[in-house]
C-alpha cells in the first residue's frame, strides 16, 4: 500500500522571500482580485489574481483568462497591462456579481423580517 505524501507546512526556498499582495494600482486605477484588464499582444480579458515581488525586486502579476473557452493562468510584467477595465464583462465575473447581489438581497430580507 502506498503512503500518502505530506506537504511541507512552511514555505522553503525562494518563495518565502516573495512579497504577495492582492491589491495594486495600475495605470491610475485600483486593482483588486477579480478586476478585469487587457494585456498587450494577448487576446481576451484577464482577471487579476495577485501581485508578486521576488527577492531580486522583479515584479509581475498573476491573472486568469484569455480567449473564451481557453482560459488559463498566466503571469505578466506590469508594463504589459494595456488597460484596466472599470466594468467586468466576462461570464465568470458576471456570475460572481449576480451571486453577491443575491446574497445581499437575502440578507436585507432577513433584516426586514426581524423587525
Amino acid at each position: 500500500m502506498l503512503k500518502k505524501r505530506s506537504r511541507p507546512t512552511e514555505l522553503t526556498g525562494p518563495i518565502k522571500d516573495w512579497t504577495v499582495s492582492t491589491e495594486i494600482q495600475i495605470n491610475g486605477r485600483k486593482v483588486t482580485v477579480g478586476t478585469e484588464m487587457k494585456i498587450k499582444g494577448e487576446r481576451g480579458r484577464f482577471r487579476f489574481m495577485k501581485h508578486v515581488i521576488n527577492a531580486d525586486g522583479v515584479e509581475w502579476i498573476d491573472v486568469w483568462g484569455g480567449p473564451k473557452k481557453s482560459e488559463h493562468t498566466r503571469s505578466f510584467r506590469l508594463d504589459m497591462v494595456q488597460r484596466v477595465h472599470y466594468k467586468n464583462t466576462t461570464d465568470q465575473a458576471l456570475v460572481q456579481e449576480y451571486k453577491a447581489k443575491k446574497i445581499a438581497m437575502k440578507a436585507e430580507l432577513e433584516e426586514s423580517n426581524e423587525d
